[in-house]
């Protein structure tokens, strides 16, 4: 079957991009594959990204190409404009915070609120990664949406356990993934603070001035840096209110790592609270937390161990299987 995975704007290293690289890597192994994107930084993404055919569309091509192929993978509003002319097309909703989707009256925004409703509304199908995304989902564009959870490597699953020293946060610098929290949370505790990932530069200066003394910001790692930083750390902190699904958490998990997570959005899902790891609601709740891990290896061990076997059961290759089989009950041509 020829496939088309597509995304509009591969400049950061997110869910949604990891979820493009995944779903070209497995199913360019059984299906000629081809990757359609807008913007295309592959400094700033996943290198291997650029090692698949590609084709480089400006914004308005979005609404007047129609791919060759049997089925189309679609995520990003941009890619997902693609079901007005494609009757293939998947759309993989990987996140409902976009800004055109949380409302503003300008023209810019309402324009594109009215095209993403028209498309997915024509869709083949509507997949994403949580019962809390597709309760969101389903409102939204009255249709039903299915679950796929992502999955997680195996180089996760093959650290060593091994008790850290710091709280670590993994991902995108941005105001939603709760960093400023985090950071708010953790300034009167013993605790030290690694925080590993890229953003807008103004808002990484923020951040910079609101650490206090033991937080750390190691910029953007990837392959074995990020893995040492996992390996390194005593839990996993990710405090956003409205996280879809936390794949940080999962790789978490995977290393044997306890996640102490915002008990919102998504994560309950995935942390499981006093079995995976620990979740909160408030400043007093997170400084519990620290600090029952930061006095208890046996606390930290066992919650790391439990997260590791729960991981084991989301694989990338599960993964790309389902989205397959819904490209197969849709595609164009059979």
């Amino acid at each position: 079957m020829r496939l088309v995975v597509a995304h509009s704007r591969l400049t950061s290293r997110g869910g949604g991009e990891r979820v493009t690289l995944e779903l070209l890597r497995r199913l360019g192994a059984r299906h000629e594959v081809m990757l359609w994107t807008g913007r295309f930084d592959p400094t700033a993404t996943y290198a291997e990204l650029a090692a698949f055919p590609r084709v480089e569309l400006r914004s308005w091509e979005w609404l007047a190409r129609r791919p060759n192929a049997g089925a189309v993978i679609a995520n990003s509003f941009g890619a997902s404009l693609l079901a007005l002319r494609h009757p293939g097309t998947i759309c993989y909703l990987h996140t409902l915070r976009s800004t055109y989707l949380l409302g503003g009256s300008r023209p810019d925004l309402a324009a594109r609120r009215l095209l993403d409703r028209r498309a997915l509304g024509r869709a083949a199908a509507l997949v994403t990664n949580s019962a809390y995304t597709a309760a969101g989902a389903e409102q939204r564009y009255r249709r039903p949406v299915e679950v796929v959870p992502p999955g997680v490597d195996d180089a996760w699953l093959a650290l060593p356990p091994r008790i850290g020293s710091y709280a670590l946060y993994a991902g995108r610098l941005a105001p939603e993934k709760g960093i400023e929290r985090l950071l708010a949370w953790s300034a009167d505790l013993p605790l030290d603070v690694l925080i590993a990932g890229a953003g807008a530069p103004e808002y990484e200066r923020r951040l910079r001035a609101l650490a206090g003394p033991r937080g750390r910001f190691a910029g953007p790692l990837a392959g074995q840096a990020l893995l040492d930083a996992y390996a390194g750390a005593r839990f996993l902190a990710l405090l956003p209110d409205a996280e879809e699904f936390g794949l940080a958490a999962l790789e978490a998990m995977a290393a044997s790592k306890p996640v102490v997570a915002f008990a919102g959005g998504g994560l309950p899902e995935l942390v499981r609270h006093e079995q995976t790891g620990l979740l909160v609601r408030d400043a007093a709740g997170f400084a519990d937390a620290a600090r029952r891990l930061l006095a208890s290896d046996e606390l930290t061990a066992r919650l790391g161990a439990a997260g590791r076997e729960a991981a084991r059961e989301y694989t990338w290759d599960r993964f790309a299987r389902r989205i397959e089989e819904i490209c197969e009950e849709h595609r164009i041509g059979r």
